[in-house]
């Protein structure tokens, strides 16, 4: 009985290094193959060229590197970025609809729809899009016979840091 244990223990131990031993011979075949076929050597990488650092004395005149630059034109553009911000300038321009228009007391006010469905108020200097938008004027267009919102939008270039406007306009929209 003790001897089919060990026939039993045996058998799996031959099949593993039989299958051991092929494997070795794939391995070994394929690095000699693979030494054969292989390409020329890498080319060395270009020297690098050496670095010359210069002295900064703070009595010189060159420009100091921890202190920022100062733009030479006074940007009258700007918007005031400490001014609290509201709902509607949370979303781009573009996904806010014009979808009606209310009169009341001898006013003009026009209603935004957010891509959430919420609808707000607004009139001429209310702030709405991203890019520091403000409504200059609610009117009627005479051509088209449609509501017309006039949007002056405030935009930074990222190059310059220079402030520049742009108007907008946003024509109501009609039932779909």
């Amino acid at each position: 009985m003790m001897r089919n244990h060990y026939l039993i223990a045996l058998i799996p131990t031959l099949l593993l290094s039989a299958c051991g031993s092929s494997q070795d011979d794939d391995l070994t075949r394929f690095m000699e193959e693979a030494s054969q076929t292989m390409g020329a050597p890498v080319e060395p990488l270009p020297q690098v060229q050496g670095f010359a650092p210069k002295q900064y004395n703070a009595d010189s005149t060159l420009h100091d590197p921890f202190v920022p630059r100062k733009a030479a034109v006074q940007n009258t553009n700007q918007p005031d970025l400490t001014r609290r911000k509201e709902p509607l300038e949370a979303y781009p321009l573009e996904n806010l609809k014009f979808v009606g228009v209310l009169s009341k007391k001898n006013s003009m006010f026009a209603t935004i729809q957010t891509p959430d469905n919420l609808v707000y108020q607004v009139k001429p200097g209310s702030h709405l899009g991203e890019k520091f938008g403000v409504i200059t004027a609610l009117t009627e267009n005479r051509q088209t016979l449609k509501y017309e919102l006039k949007i002056k939008e405030t935009i930074q270039d990222p190059g310059s840091g220079e402030w520049s406007e742009q108007m907008t306009t946003l024509e109501l929209q009609e039932h779909q």
